[in-house]
Parts: structure tokens; sequence; C-alpha cells
């Protein structure tokens, strides 16, 4: 876990705090730390061909930064449904327990089990499509599982699945400072902390985002184009 008083440390003696922009209260702190990480989840899971700065990463070490958000939610599919989970933020995997069945299946031995059976998920259209087609290949079936997303519910074909694991990107329990006041030096200091859920390595560019999203808000220009000179590369 990446310890949020040093980031925080990092951004004010470093770059926030200079007569021109004022200081960068706890406050305010954790307000940008929130936004940064939605900004940086959201980069990190977009498209690798994405230009703007800070320079996107290759793809495995993208899937590295997500590593700890990423999270299993086994269930049974009741009636055709499932619940989306409320951390939910991107799809990752989803697949029925066991391996497909053969077309020839009379009993329990012609189930194969050495791996899952993939669950493609599909736009409405399509999967409506797919529902009323009488295309062996393409129909949902045991061996060919499908769903779609539909509020905060999952709906699946065929409806009697049973049991199903979806993987996903749920959102950061996000990093805040809640200070109290120094009665020596009559000034905040940290009282009750939550670290970052990320690692390490998400230092440099968790800070960029908070700079850059201070720069805006203070709308200091000089601090905006320093913060740019500085992107991490990775």
């Amino acid at each position: 876990m990446l310890d949020v008083v040093s980031v925080y440390n990092d951004i004010t003696k470093d770059s926030a705090n200079t007569p021109q922009n004022g200081d960068l209260s706890y406050e305010m702190f954790n307000r940008m730390s929130k936004r940064a990480e939605l900004r940086l989840i959201d980069w990190l899971s977009g498209s690798v061909s994405n230009d703007r700065l800070p320079i996107p990463y290759v793809t495995q070490k993208n899937k590295d930064w997500l590593s700890p958000f990423i999270k299993k939610y086994e269930t049974q599919v009741v009636n055709g449904r499932i619940t989306r989970p409320s951390d939910y933020y991107m799809y990752e995997n989803f697949f029925r327990l066991g391996s497909k069945v053969a077309d020839n299946c009379d009993d329990d031995e012609d189930v194969l089990d050495d791996c899952n059976t993939p669950i493609t998920i599909l736009d409405g259209d399509e999967f409506n499509d797919r529902c009323k087609s009488n295309v062996e290949e393409i129909k949902p079936s045991i061996n060919i599982p499908i769903a779609k997303l539909v509020g905060n519910e999952f709906e699946l074909g065929p409806k009697d699945l049973g049991s199903v694991t979806l993987e996903y990107i749920r959102y950061p329990e996000y990093a805040s400072i809640i200070p109290r006041m120094d009665e020596v030096y009559n000034e905040e200091v940290p009282d009750v902390v939550t670290d970052y859920e990320w690692n390490e390595n998400s230092r440099e560019i968790l800070i960029w985002f908070i700079v850059d999203t201070y720069a805006n808000h203070t709308r200091e220009q000089a601090l905006k184009q320093f913060n740019a000179a500085s992107n991490p590369k990775g």
C-alpha cells in the first residue's frame, strides 16, 4: 500500500505550496486525490492507444497496476439474472463453472471439467437477437452462454446456467487524511489516515494527476506547465 501522507508531503513540498497558489489543505487534497484515483483507474483500463498525457503504459503494466482492484464474485444465476456488485467498475472476466458439455451428453461422464466456460457479454440488441435465433452456433446454451448488463443486473442466457463467476475491476477504497489541530504549533496535522490501495509504483502518476487538478483549480499556468514537463514516462 502507498502511504498517503508521504504523497501529500511530496506534493506540498515539491510542487503545490507556493506564494502564487497558496497551500493545499487536507480537505482539498482528499477531494483531488479521489479524483486522481478515478482518473488513474479510468486511464489504466482504457485503450492503450490513448495519446493523452501522461503517456500510457504497456498493457501488461496496466494489468499489474490494476491487480489490487480485480475482484472475484461467485454466485448462482436465479431466473436468468445476477446482481451487479455495488463496487463494480469494469468487466474483467465472466464464466460458468465447468467446461463445455458434449453434444451427445447422456450422463455426468460426458461433462468435461478441465476448464470453465466463458460467458460473452453483449449489447442489448445482439443479446436479444441471439436469444431469438435458431442457429445452433450462436443461440445461447450451456456451451455458449451470453449476458448483457441491464441497470444493476446481468441478464444471462440460457436462464439455468447455475454457478457463475464474475471477475471485475472494483472502485478503490479512496485514500484520505483527516487532520487534527496541533495545539503547540497551531496547525493541522494528520490524525486519521487511510492509505492508498495502489502500490508504490503508482506514486508518481497519482502525484501527477493531483497536481494537474490543483493547477486547474488555482488557474496557475506555470504550475501546470511544470507538471506537464515532469510527466512520468513509466
